[in-house]
């Protein structure tokens, strides 16, 4: 199975803070509504993740790297 999914990296923090939604238009949207400074953040990129069953997508987020895929 894959979950497909779009994020801003921040330069600045933790991963944690990165922002993340289903589509690259509700990744912008939040980037622009005055929360947050765009210039902080990275473009919106595409990531997509591969995994056999829910455990296994469990598994790889809690692995070292927690889920930092390559986009």
């Amino acid at each position: 199975m894959k979950l497909s999914y779009w994020v801003a990296t921040q330069y600045k923090d933790s991963q944690c803070y990165n922002i993340r939604a289903k589509t690259k238009k509700e990744v912008v949207a939040i980037l622009n509504s005055g929360e947050y400074r765009p210039s902080d953040y990275d473009f919106p990129k595409k990531v997509t993740v591969e995994y056999r069953d829910a455990f296994d997508l469990m598994e790889q987020c809690m692995n070292e790297g927690s889920g930092s895929w390559e986009a």
